[in-house]
């Protein structure tokens, strides 16, 4: 059939229409239009969810991480304040009396210790604890023969004299039944107090038994632990609960195992009983500020 001009137009016309109707509407989104691929979809959504948490988690489980290594390398790392302690104010105790051999466990040391720290345990002055301690130590009460060939009244006399006057009855009497203890538990000799086998438990077995010594409480045993591992090395490391805080206040390590593996102690209880010995002479003299 021969179509006339108008119908080709009106036909092209109609076309057009078409064409532009289709390109207005764009060309439609694809659709899921299965369960398999819906569940494909919500897969692959959780998998990628798992892995960015994972991702965020890792910098948290590497600074964990680093920090554990940093602790670990840090008790063997070098603190200069240690150092610094121990050349300032550490010293061997009962260096300054006239104390034979205050390095070597002769039984005249042990037992010089054990009254150091009765003395110094009192509720008096560090100095006129010193000044007692050095007075008996003169008067030969660190050797258990003329501790026990002394009487009571010799005994408060050499107390008085050293200006311990305040306690001098209680612990006169202290004294005696101390050599008593020692003679009978010990054969007299205080080295007989530390057990046979030298195990991880030893301290707390040597603290027990020095609890059973009358005027010597748990400040007492403290001081005479953080004093006699310099000669006694199965007691190390100590560090007393108030020397424990002045290193703490100070800026290092409070805990004696952390201490006792720094590159400044390296295991060595002299060097353990000195950092001990320092920092209850920058506690009791106030010297705190100098390592702040």
């Amino acid at each position: 059939m021969v179509r006339t001009r108008a119908q080709e137009k009106a036909g092209d016309k109609g076309v057009d229409q078409e064409v532009k109707a289709t390109t207005a509407k764009g060309t439609p989104k694809k659709r899921t239009h299965s369960k398999t691929e819906a569940s494909n979809t919500s897969k692959k959504l959780d998998s990628n969810k798992k892995a960015k948490k994972e991702t965020d988690d890792q910098p948290a489980v590497d600074k964990q991480n680093k920090s554990a290594a940093s602790n670990k390398s840090g008790a063997a790392s070098s603190h200069p304040k240690i150092k610094s302690l121990i050349e300032r104010y550490g010293s061997i105790p009962l260096l300054d009396t006239e104390l034979e051999d205050p390095m070597s466990p002769k039984p005249e040391t042990i037992l010089a210790l054990l009254l150091n720290a009765m003395f110094s345990s009192a509720r008096i002055s560090h100095e006129l604890a010193a000044k007692t301690i050095a007075t008996a130590i003169k008067a030969d009460y660190h050797k258990i023969d003329t501790l026990r060939k002394s009487s009571w009244d010799e005994r408060t006399q050499v107390l008085t004299d050293g200006g311990y006057t305040r306690y001098r009855e209680k612990t006169a009497t202290a004294l005696g039944e101390l050599v008593e203890l020692i003679d009978e538990k010990y054969n007299g000799d205080l080295n007989n107090l530390l057990p046979k086998s030298r195990t991880d438990s030893s301290p707390s077995e040597i603290r027990t038994r020095l609890k059973e010594i009358k005027g010597l409480g748990d400040v007492g045993v403290d001081i005479f632990m953080d004093t006699a591992q310099a000669v006694w090395p199965c007691l190390a490391p100590f560090l007393d609960p108030r020397s424990a805080k002045t290193a703490v206040a100070l800026g290092i390590p409070g805990d004696a195992q952390t201490l006792w593996s720094t590159k400044d102690i390296d295991r060595d209880p002299v060097k353990m009983c000195k950092l001990a010995s320092a920092l209850t002479n920058v506690r009791l003299d106030k010297r705190e500020k100098e390592f702040q």
